[in-house]
This record gives structure tokens, C-alpha cells and sequence, in this order.
């Protein structure tokens, strides 16, 4: 990676994790009220400005307002290839702020001991922050040189995928309860229990399962054919990784109750699967 490259990245990373105010109490720490009412009055101002913006677009493209800014005889840099551009980037940063919103509020309501503002997942890694900043430049690049490669198809299964994945990820969050955990717990809590009800009498990582096809979906859904095929590889790897590491501290915590839990439910992203007999033993 170029070194300019990797420095900006690291510019982002100290931002997000508030290293640049760590002078301050209420920044400092993930605990602190200053951060956690940061973070939300950021992400939620985005959603509403998006929302606002789309619904302005709507209205003025069937005919309920004339403002025509999006179109080609007051714009004529605004194709109609690139309107619908900038539709599909406005549903993206709406689905990103609903994404991390959801995050916090889910935690803070059903399993309220362990929110901080680190349960947004705003700063969620370097590779994530990656991610983002590669499927922004696919986005630029398409708008700016190709905005003619699109397909509506394909990013009309993205928003179906973002819509499946961001309810089952919320869903199996709302079902856990205290035993979910945004981190690996290697050693058994209290009050952590085997959720075998709801979501999880299917899917025994309904959460994995929803943030697979939500990161999948909402390059889809912008339209991002080369993110596409880099988001479902990258997500793929790192599940294929930490699913089996996971399931092998839940056989040690629960070694009865959970290989036969695992006969009678699936992991569902494709071509993961786990080690049972290694599991078992």
C-alpha cells in the first residue's frame, strides 16, 4: 500500500477512535457521554439530510415538485445514468447510518450493561475503514468516467439483500440479548446462556449470516460490480476464520448442549462450514 495511502488511513482511524481528544474526559474513554452523543448526532444527521435528499428526488422525478436540479436540461452533467448514480449512493449512506445507528440503539435496549459508543462499530477495524474507502472510489470513478455501467437489477437483489440481512442481523441481536457480544467471549459469562429460540432455531450465527449479506448487498445495491466480488471475498475469509475459532469456545463452554445444537441448525454463508469432528472430541 503507497505510504500517503496508508498515513490518510491512519488519519481516519485516530479520528474515529477519538485519539485527538483523548485530553478530554467525556472523549477519552468508550464510556463517555461526549462520545456516544457525537457519534449520534453525526449519524443521525446524516440519515435525515440522505432521507431528505431522496425524498426531494423522488418527488421531483415523478412530477409532485419541478425543481429539476437532477435533470438534464438544468443540469447537463446530470445524465440520467448519473441520477440514478446519485440515488444509489444516497440509499448506501442511508443504509450505513441506519446499519450503525441499529447497532447502538439494539445493544443500549437489550443488552444494556455492555453498550458503549465502540457499539456503534463506526471504528469496527482498518480493514473495514479499507473497504469503505474502496467501494467510495469504485462509486467516483464509475460517476465521473463510466456512469453508463449500472445494472438496476443488480441493485435492485442489493437492496433486498441489505433489507434480509440488516433484519436478521438486528433480529438474532434483539433474540440474544445479554449473550450477544459485537467481541469473542472466551470464557462464559453469568449470564450467558445458548440461545436456541427464534432466529437461532435456523441460522446458529443469524448475526454473521445478516452482516455477510448486508456488506454484500449494499455494494450491490451502489451498483459496485468490482466491491462486489471484494466485499463477499473479504467478508467470506474473515468468517471462515472466526465462525470455527467461535464455535470451538462454545463447545468448551457448553459441551453438551452445543454439538447437538449444531446437528439440527446451518451456518448459511456459502462454503463455510464447521469442524465438528474437531469440535466434538
Amino acid at each position: 500500500m503507497p505510504r500517503a495511502l496508508s498515513k490518510g488511513i491512519d488519519w481516519i482511524q485516530y479520528r474515529l477512535d477519538f485519539r485527538h481528544w483523548k485530553h478530554n474526559s467525556q472523549f477519552s474513554g468508550e464510556k463517555g457521554v461526549g462520545r456516544v452523543a457525537f457519534i449520534a448526532c453525526v449519524l443521525s444527521s446524516a440519515l435525515t439530510f440522505n432521507l431528505i435528499v431522496l425524498l426531494v428526488t423522488s418527488m421531483d422525478r415523478i412530477g409532485i415538485t419541478n425543481i429539476g436540479i437532477f435533470k438534464p436540461e438544468f443540469n447537463t452533467f446530470c445524465s440520467q445514468e448519473r441520477v440514478v448514480l446519485i440515488v444509489q449512493i444516497i440509499l448506501f449512506a442511508t443504509t450505513l447510518c441506519i446499519f450503525h445507528l441499529l447497532e447502538f440503539f439494539v445493544t443500549a435496549l437489550y443488552n444494556p450493561t455492555v453498550v458503549t459508543a465502540t457499539s456503534f462499530v463506526v471504528n469496527h477495524s482498518r480493514s473495514y475503514t479499507i473497504a469503505m474507502l474502496v467501494s467510495l472510489i469504485e462509486y467516483i470513478i464509475r460517476f465521473i468516467f463510466f456512469p453508463s455501467i449500472n445494472s438496476k437489477m443488480m441493485s435492485i437483489i442489493g437492496i433486498f439483500l441489505v433489507m434480509l440481512g440488516q433484519s436478521i442481523r438486528s433480529l438474532a441481536m434483539i433474540t440474544c440479548g445479554e449473550s450477544f457480544n459485537h467481541i469473542i467471549q472466551l470464557s462464559k459469562k453469568q449470564n450467558h446462556a445458548l440461545v436456541k429460540s427464534g432466529i437461532y432455531q435456523y441460522l446458529r450465527h443469524p448475526s454473521y449470516f445478516g452482516f455477510y449479506y448486508w456488506s454484500v448487498g449494499t455494494q450491490m445495491m451502489l451498483g459496485n460490480f468490482i466491491s462486489t466480488f471484494l466485499f463477499a471475498a473479504a467478508s467470506w475469509a474473515f468468517f471462515k476464520r472466526r465462525i470455527p475459532y467461535e464455535e470451538q469456545t462454545l463447545v468448551k463452554m457448553f459441551p453438551t448442549e452445543y454439538p447437538e445444537y449444531m446437528k439440527s441448525t446451518m451456518i448459511g454463508i456459502p462454503f463455510i462450514h464447521s469442524n465438528r469432528k474437531q469440535n466434538t472430541d
